[in-house]
């Protein structure tokens, strides 16, 4: 089977630069416009399936998609953000000047850090990677399914995929609104494509 991983699109938070894990904030103008490119080109996706995220601004990109192919869209909480805890919503000059051992530890050892009352990086891939399994188990080997999620969450199961120690997490970027795509067969999982913007109009890249 194929899937198919798409970040949302822009948000205020993300355009004034702020973290943003489980706090639900919906797309701006440009968001929405990115979502609106993302379901064009998903009309020649074919696939049998969506999932999403439950938080607003991948539901927003999962609904612009069922309206260009009309199915019901999946809700898997396990496909949310990383939960940053107290640092929802928070620069990272001002994590520097709150957080500065968290800030520290975080881009030298991100393997090894719990956001303060959120999540560490080995909750979000057990959690996503377990979405992404299940997943696996409801679908033949022929059909496409999409997954919309989020920045870390993406790259997390990317580097469950690849096998890359979450020590390494900070190799990897993924711009909004890209898509990655994954097959999955009786010969294992291979990455075949990984933060296309190629959909999107150039105005919205």
């Amino acid at each position: 089977m194929k899937f198919i991983l798409v970040r949302h699109g822009e948000t205020e938070w993300n355009k004034l630069g702020r973290f943003q894990g489980h706090q639900d904030i919906s797309l701006n103008e440009r968001g929405l416009a990115q979502a609106k490119d993302t379901a064009k080109a998903a009309a020649d996706w074919g696939h049998c399936a969506i999932y999403s995220s439950p938080l607003v601004r991948t539901v927003q990109v999962a609904e612009e998609i069922a309206k260009v192919t009309p199915m019901p869209v999946s809700k898997q909480p396990g496909l949310k953000e990383l939960s940053l805890g107290e640092l929802e919503g928070v620069t990272g000059e001002e994590m520097r000047n709150g957080w500065p051992e968290v800030f520290e530890a975080w881009r030298s050892s991100p393997e090894k850090i719990s956001m303060p009352n959120g999540e560490s990086l080995a909750q979000l891939r057990g959690r996503a990677w377990q979405v992404i399994l299940d997943i696996e188990q409801k679908h033949s080997g022929d059909e496409t399914v999409v997954v919309i999620s989020h920045n870390f969450a993406i790259r997390s199961i990317v580097g469950e995929l690849l096998g890359v120690p979450l020590e390494h997490f900070h190799r990897m970027s993924l711009n909004l609104a890209s898509v990655c795509t994954f097959d999955s067969d009786e010969w294992g999982r291979r990455l075949t494509g990984y933060n296309s913007t190629g959909h999107l109009s150039p105005e919205n890249r």
